[in-house]
Formats: structure tokens, C-alpha cells, sequence
């Protein structure tokens, strides 16, 4: 069911309409303020747009890092499951199964 929810950024509020799930939109709320706070104790005096532009390069990036280890491992799961059924087409061979 969509709602508008607020989310808190560089002293902002901003309200959006969302139909995420309540932990989902409590988990991003959480992760922008981490990410914030982060950016802020390390860049003190940055102003608030270059806050938000590193806090959305920093997101961002650990979305590709997410993205291509997904891959790596969705490659390496493939390769395992195709090892698995030619060991087992030929182990029904070998047992006389047909």
C-alpha cells in the first residue's frame, strides 16, 4: 500500500510516496544515515551538496561491488551445478540406469 514517509538528509526532510515494506524503508533510512554521518566525520566542512554527491557515489559503488560479486558467484554456482549433473549422468551410466 503506498504512504508518504519522510527521510531525513543533510538537515532535509523529504517526504516521497513509496510501497516498500515498512523494515525495507526503516534499513534505507538507517544505511543514508550511516553513510551521512560517515561522510561527515571524515569531510567536515564539506557543504551539503558535495555531502550528497559523495554519499550517492559511495551507495552507488557499493551497489557495483554487490552487483559484480552476485555475478562471481552466480558464475561459480552454474559452474558447480553443471559438474554435479555430469557427475551424476555419468554415475547412471555407470549403474546401468537408463
Amino acid at each position: 500500500m503506498e504512504r508518504i514517509v519522510d527521510f531525513h538528509l543533510l538537515g532535509q526532510t523529504v517526504s516521497l510516496r513509496t510501497d516498500l515494506p515498512e523494515e525495507m524503508v526503516v534499513e534505507i533510512q538507517q544505511l543514508l544515515k550511516e553513510k551521512e554521518e560517515e561522510i561527515r566525520r571524515k569531510y567536515r566542512f564539506l557543504p551539503p551538496l558535495k555531502v550528497a554527491i559523495l554519499l550517492l557515489l559511495q551507495i552507488c559503488g557499493d551497489y557495483v561491488k554487490m552487483k559484480r560479486d552476485y555475478e562471481a558467484f552466480r558464475r561459480a554456482l552454474l559452474e558447480k551445478a553443471s559438474l554435479i549433473e555430469e557427475y551424476l549422468e555419468k554415475e547412471k551410466g555407470s549403474l546401468g540406469c537408463s
